[in-house]
């Protein structure tokens, strides 16, 4: 071994995490008591059925840590804690949970470059019966009006069936067409799950929409009506539902659409988060959509994709490039400036936390092979990201692209890039 190898082998075994060198001395020892505690609204049962440490199986550091994963994305709890300490000759594993709040009154926001701030009001109810179900109205009004509704079925260890249903009216102007939009969508999904970890489905789609002004529908009423068959698989590995560090969501669905016009989307989406240090991460994301036909004959033009702003590619403005195909790729980097903590208000249970970040966005809009790769544009900046309950992320960035931009964005960029929040 030479004398550089050494010096690299030395550097490598410094960098390495402690916790590869140190076993658990518990590991191994038979779970003689499992505890939990800090329930109000769900049954202890339910949560015992959801994790894989019980009384007769061996103790392992892993399986406790997939156990706090498969609480976090029940979505219930805003702090998880599992420990284990020696009972006689085997262990006693803790469960100790605080439950978010079972119904939540609150005000919705939603902020677009498109159509600016709207807030209203809103409820969601995220536990039936003691145990975990999402069930959501909300009305928004301001930039846009909307009156929404949302159902989804919790992650469940033990139950393969998944489904989720949205159904959704909004009130708009559409600034890219220059038209008032007026619209209707429906979107219900069911499937199984493969693992914990892999879902595939079906998907149904209804979307109606009208306009004010002629020539933007592909219907001479002015009305357009697209029904929807598809397929979707999910696979999903992240380490926290709320505020993901390591592992992967990755997202591939197919949607054959008839009515007005006829035309197939295809989705590709791609997410990595990695951690690097203590409290740094490196998000990176990938977003590829491709659909056929002709924008404007089968694909209304309003169904097409507009780069630039918060939610796409930072540092240029809304609507700087588009096309009916759209590739946006992200890179982040993530400080942990305050760790996500629960906290009482009034004696009811929240979480917070704030990091910051520095990003970097590359993507282009296109209809033909040679608008490919010719419309590529790209910007970076910094940013803060606060972690708030029941939204998930509140982003403020300072962005330099075609100019200097300072923005502000509602939940993570890669979903709402995917659901068209421009």
């Amino acid at each position: 071994m030479t004398a550089v190898t050494r010096r690299l082998l030395a550097v490598a075994l410094v960098l390495l995490p402690a916790s590869v060198f140190a076993q658990d001395p518990l590991d191994g020892r038979t779970i003689l008591v499992v505890r939990v505690s800090g329930l109000d609204h769900i049954n202890e049962a339910f949560v015992r059925a959801q994790i894989e440490s019980a009384p007769g199986q061996p103790y392992h550091r892993a399986t406790a840590d997939r156990d706090r994963v498969r609480l976090d994305r029940l979505g219930v709890f805003g702090e998880i804690s599992i420990t284990a300490h020696a009972l006689d000759e085997g262990a006693q594993v803790d469960v100790a949970v605080t439950e978010t709040l079972r119904i939540l009154p609150s005000v919705a926001v939603a902020i677009t470059d498109e159509n600016g701030a709207s807030a209203g009001p809103a409820v969601k109810m995220l536990s039936i019966r003691g145990q975990p179900h999402e069930i959501s109205a909300t009305t928004r009004f301001g930039g846009e009006t909307l009156f929404e509704f949302n159902e989804a079925s919790p992650f469940r260890r033990d139950r393969r069936l998944w489904h989720s249903a949205r159904l959704s009216g909004r009130d708009r102007v559409n600034k890219l067409d220059q038209f008032d939009e007026r619209s209707f969508d429906l979107d219900a999904r069911i499937g199984l799950r493969a693992s914990e970890q892999w879902k595939s489905g079906a998907m149904f789609q209804v979307y109606r929409v009208g306009s004010d002004q002629a020539g933007i529908t592909l219907s001479a009423d002015n009305h357009d009506t697209f029904v929807s068959l598809g397929a979707v698989s999910e696979y999903d590995s992240r380490d926290s539902w709320r505020e993901p560090s390591r592992g992967w969501w990755n997202s591939v669905d197919a949607l054959w659409r008839t009515g007005s016009g006829q035309y197939a989307t295809v989705d590709v989406d791609v997410r990595r988060y990695q951690p690097v240090a203590p409290r740094q991460t490196m998000v990176a994301t990938t977003l590829l959509t491709l659909q056929s036909g002709t924008r404007g004959v089968d694909i209304p033009i309003y169904a097409d994709f507009a780069l630039g702003g918060e939610n796409s590619v930072r540092g240029h403005d809304f609507g700087a490039k588009r096309g009916k195909n759209q590739f946006i790729n992200s890179l982040e980097y993530r400080y942990t400036a305050v760790p996500t903590r629960t906290f009482r208000v009034f004696g009811f249970n929240f979480y917070g936390g704030l990091a910051v970040a520095a990003f970097g966005d590359l993507g282009t809009a296109w209809d033909d092979a040679d608008g490919f790769q010719d419309g590529f544009i790209g910007g970076g900046g910094i940013g803060l990201r606060l972690f708030v309950p029941y939204v998930n992320m509140i982003r403020l960035d300072f962005s330099v692209g075609s100019g200097v931009h300072g923005q502000l964005g509602i939940n993570e960029k890669a979903v709402a890039q995917r659901n068209r929040v421009r």
